[in-house]
């Protein structure tokens, strides 16, 4: 351990097959082992462990355990070959692993992060035979973990985490990682571990790298500066196990040329405000300061000012972004002071933001996301609605976290292009602990074998994002 340490995940089936380049016509189902050179790496490592007691099979392999060994799936497909093996299902196939640096583990193990566990491989055997066989991969070897836990009498705690959110966001993981699809549907070049054994050509790398350049430079005309986004209405939230911030954001573009796409997100008022002066009695007020990115545009200043009021258009304050003359305009800092110094504007007509996103043209462009789907824009004459809604925010602190969340759902419904009422708006965030009686198991709504709503479970997501990055209290969520 004092140089590096190497492990499989042995509890995490897929239903992702490879095919085999030495015994044609077979297929080996292969699952998770790590997140390191795992299913979608070009150079998948392979890790194939079995339980052959032949003389050539063990002197192709290592032993792990009693009646364990491990053996690359170059000697296993030769095995095979040689009918020292009679197939695929001699063996299981663990693509990734997960690695540790000196003393990393042990430091884990120290802070409770992992548990030690013994068990005899018969154990560790029909556990094997079980999850390759029989079980959805959308269940995320759960059964397994808390079989081992009973083990080791900590049965209890393996009790209190069923149906946690843990749980159903490693499921979400799972359904997103380890079940099988078609990756033509998402616009990407097949599968490597499908088709080509281990290997993946360069005629179809270079395919992959031209297919996802015409991707990226899709057309951009209907994504201009002033163009406001909110994030997608799909049951299935895409910023549910990632960017998780995304999840019912509303984002307005600043920026738009051939290279990049710049915005800010206009619904996540941070712990600090900006004071400002009102009038001439001496009399002053705080603006929340929004989490807008996490980048920020060399040359200017690290606030981003805006408005969305007819009256400081008519009298000239700020330069409307894009072609949007009716829109929202952005106003320098100075301007804003002194026009709240003057009664000319009120401190809560401006929305003030920290940092920007950002999407690159080259690599997955911002108009490639929402003829995805990812993103959807907002017609103009909601845009006034959505942005007065948000006015309504605050500095975030504990006692109102859920109070901004509200709003920041209202004015993402009142975003919708659908005048028709929703139930994702996430008033509803509490989640259902443990899993329910009667579930259905088809229904795509809902996390598999749980009675919690995906949408649900992205609104607890974006809850604890906020608690932990804006306002550092993770546990609060």
């Amino acid at each position: 351990e004092n140089t590096f340490t190497k492990g499989i995940i042995l509890n995490r089936p897929s239903d992702r097959m490879m095919d085999d380049d030495v015994n044609e016509g077979l297929k080996w189902r292969v699952m998770y082992g790590g997140d390191v050179q795992g299913l979608d790496s070009l150079l998948p490592d392979i890790v194939c462990l079995h339980s052959l007691r032949s003389k050539e099979a063990r002197e192709a392999s290592v032993t792990i355990m009693k009646d364990i060994q491990w053996t690359s799936f170059a000697n296993a497909k030769k095995l095979v070959k040689k009918g020292v093996a009679s197939g695929p299902e001699d063996f299981w196939l663990f693509a990734g692993y997960a690695g540790w640096g000196p003393w990393q583990l042990s430091g884990e193990l120290d802070r409770k992060s992992w548990y030690m566990c013994a068990t005899d491989s018969r154990t560790l055997l029909k556990e094997l035979a079980r999850l390759i066989k029989g079980v959805d991969p959308r269940d995320a070897g759960l059964e397994t973990w808390d079989l081992l836990m009973k083990m080791i009498g900590r049965g209890k705690t393996a009790d209190d985490c069923s149906g946690s959110f843990d749980d159903l966001m490693l499921k979400e993981w799972s359904q997103a990682n380890l079940v099988k699809f078609d990756y033509r549907d998402l616009g990407l070049a097949s599968n490597p571990l499908v088709g080509s054994g281990a290997d993946m050509s360069a005629g179809t790398v270079d395919q992959l790298m031209k297919e996802a350049a015409r991707a990226s430079l899709a057309s951009s005309d209907d994504i201009t500066a002033g163009t406001l986004l909110r994030a997608s209405s799909a049951d299935r939230s895409p910023f549910l196990l990632q960017k998780q911030e995304m999840h019912h954001s509303l984002i307005l573009v600043v920026f738009e040329d051939d290279k990049v796409s710049l915005g800010c997100m206009l619904n996540h008022p941070a712990t600090k405000g900006f004071e400002v002066g009102v009038g001439k009695k001496g009399t002053s007020s705080i603006i929340p300061i929004r989490y807008g990115g996490d980048y920020a545009i060399k040359g200017q200043g690290p606030l981003t000012w805006i408005h969305c009021n007819q009256k400081l258009r008519d009298s000239g304050l700020g330069e409307p972004l894009g072609d949007q003359g009716k829109g929202i305009y952005k106003v320098s800092q100075e301007d804003a002071v002194e026009a709240i110094a003057y009664n000319i504007a009120k401190p809560e007509d401006f929305l003030i933001m920290s940092g920007v996103c950002v999407w690159p043209k080259l690599g997955g462009s911002l108009a490639n996301e929402v003829k995805r789907g990812t993103f959807e824009v907002v017609k103009e004459t909601k845009v006034e609605e959505v942005f007065h809604t948000l006015q309504k925010q605050e500095i975030l602190t504990e006692s109102n976290l859920n109070t901004n969340i509200d709003v920041t759902n209202e004015a993402w419904q009142r975003g919708s292009r659908s005048d028709a009422p929703s139930d994702k708006s996430g008033k509803d965030d509490t989640l259902t602990v443990g899993i329910g009686e009667g579930f259905d198991e088809d229904d795509e709504t809902l996390v598999f074998n749980s009675d919690t709503k995906v949408s649900q479970l992205a609104n607890e997501a974006l809850k604890k994002w906020i608690a932990t990055f804006l306002l550092g209290l993770p546990t609060l969520a």
